[in-house]
């Protein structure tokens, strides 16, 4: 699923798109559904864990933070799927 962002409708995209249009289905969200889109709750928690009430001087430094906080999720975990509420059986 894709939000509505404008470079998920390029037409650099379509050829790509045209070419795989059997291994490939793009499900476009409704316009203004951050609450249908996971990834948005990601963010959500990243900001209010390392710029919620924060001062951060420099990019750098959040990036910093950004990485030390998701690190701890690089292995296969169930916090990011219970936090997008995202089912993985089927």
């Amino acid at each position: 699923m894709l939000d509505n962002v404008r470079y998920h409708h390029a037409k650099l995209l379509k050829p790509f798109l045209e070419k795989n249009s059997k291994k490939l289905e793009l499900i476009f969200l409704p316009a203004y559904s951050p609450d249908l889109n996971p990834i948005e709750r990601v963010w959500w928690y990243m900001r209010k864990k390392i710029s919620h009430n924060r001062y951060i001087k420099t990019l750098d430094e959040r990036m910093i933070e950004f990485w030390k906080m998701f690190s701890k999720y690089q292995k296969e975990n169930d916090f990011i799927p219970k936090l997008c509420n995202i089912n993985f059986s089927v």
